[in-house]
């Protein structure tokens, strides 16, 4: 079942999608009607899941369930994941490549690999006041708490020992 994002409590569960390129506004409205279409009929052991998505800074797909309603479970967290996968092939794009790291430079998401990360550490392009997504969070409380954070208190921090 899709609810609105605002629905869902602070503890729901999340998953955060992080494209490695700015999506267009077609694409945002593929995904919308795609992903609303696969919430309403989503389930967990034949259960219906209370869910919902949103799309941030047109690069993050965030998909929500609160689990204090119904569980999820590996099946349905696999059916989510090809609808993730259809996505990535459908618009030439990624959204699993978890060694793309987002940050903020000037106000713009900027998505580059570890080792270009790191390398702008090294040259102070990047430093320990820079934004950086956490998308390790795990819950809907933290997408406003704990996703956008300096990279002195992020995992991330671990590179600054690379300056």
């Amino acid at each position: 079942m899709f609810l609105p994002p605002s629905q869902l409590s602070p503890e729901s569960r999340l998953w955060v999608y992080q494209s490695d390129r700015e999506l267009t506004s077609d694409e945002e409205k593929f995904i919308g009607e795609k992903t609303i279409a696969f919430l309403q009929q989503w389930t967990a052991h034949n259960n219906e899941l209370k869910a919902s998505y949103e799309i941030r800074y047109n690069r993050f797909l965030v998909i929500m369930v609160d689990e204090s309603h119904n569980a999820t479970g590996g099946c349905s967290i696999d059916k989510c994941l090809h609808l993730i996968q259809q996505f990535e092939k459908a618009m030439n794009l990624s959204f699993l490549n978890r060694l793309l790291i987002a940050y903020k430079l000037d106000g713009k998401i900027q998505t580059i690999s570890k080792s270009k990360f790191e390398e702008q550490l090294h040259n102070g392009v990047l430093n320990e006041n820079t934004i950086v997504f956490n998308n390790l969070i795990t819950s809907k409380g933290e997408l406003d708490n704990a996703w956008e954070v300096p990279l002195e208190k992020s995992w991330h921090k671990v590179m600054l020992a690379t300056k």
